[in-house]
């Protein structure tokens, strides 16, 4: 699956931990002059995302398979007798 700027998602963390996320830029949207490596060379990134992680909010580059879409809560609708 593709995801888009500015799209909640859910994170999971290689300890299996799961965080609210934002998408803030995909690998390719990346322009020119920005460098940004990835902490271990064989993994690949694909986003970078913002997390609220311990009250702070934090920037990290992930895989695509560590993302899943956040769905809305769908409302039930209520019956007026």
């Amino acid at each position: 699956m593709k995801f888009v700027k500015g799209q909640d998602v859910s994170y999971t963390a290689l300890s299996g931990r799961s965080y609210k996320g934002t998408i803030i830029e995909r690998k390719m949207d990346f322009k020119k002059g920005l460098i940004i490596k990835s902490t271990s060379k064989e993994r690949d990134f694909h986003y970078l995302i913002e997390i609220q992680k311990n009250g702070t909010t934090e920037k990290i580059l992930c895989a695509e398979n560590h993302l899943k879409l956040l769905e809305k809560k769908k409302r039930a609708a209520k019956k007026v007798a």
